[in-house]
């Protein structure tokens, strides 16, 4: 557990968090590995998860493979230490992007439901997530990446 809080520590949308707190969200990770190009997540899908990159590189596409498009999707390269998924914590809204890995990677999956309960639950928790997201997402649309 203590691995998994260390890596948590390291992810923008937990700083700030107590030790408490962030024994609390150590207990919803789960770890899961994906090969060199495989998709992840698709587009239009239910958000059941977030996802965090502990190791490898996995790229974020408008468009999903294979899907004609007229426009070249907007790819986003994501790494170690960063987040995807967190919209459907926000708004439970379908995934906007499909999310492939690019190289053999490791991910922190948290539930969204269960994540959501807690930060419902632990209103200090759930502001400080919160808060972190909205800085995080205002970043990314300042930057042009409206993932």
């Amino acid at each position: 557990m203590a691995e998994i809080k260390d890596f948590l520590r390291q992810v923008e949308m937990f700083i700030g968090l107590s030790e408490a707190m962030l024994d609390e969200v150590a207990h919803l990770c789960q770890a899961v590995d994906y090969e060199a190009d495989r998709i992840i997540v698709e587009r239009n899908s239910p958000p059941a998860q977030l996802y965090l990159v502990q190791e490898g590189t996995v790229e974020i596409m408008t468009s999903s493979p294979g899907e004609s498009s007229e426009v070249e999707p907007v790819v986003v390269t994501l790494g170690k230490g960063q987040s995807f998924g967190e919209m459907g914590l926000v708004d439970n809204g379908l995934r906007s992007a499909t999310v492939k890995a690019i190289t053999p990677t490791r991910l922190m999956a948290i539930d969204c439901a269960r994540l959501r309960s807690l930060c419902e639950t632990n209103t200090d928790l759930g502001y400080q997530v919160m808060r972190n997201i909205a800085a995080d997402l205002s970043f990314k649309l300042r930057n042009r990446n409206l993932i």
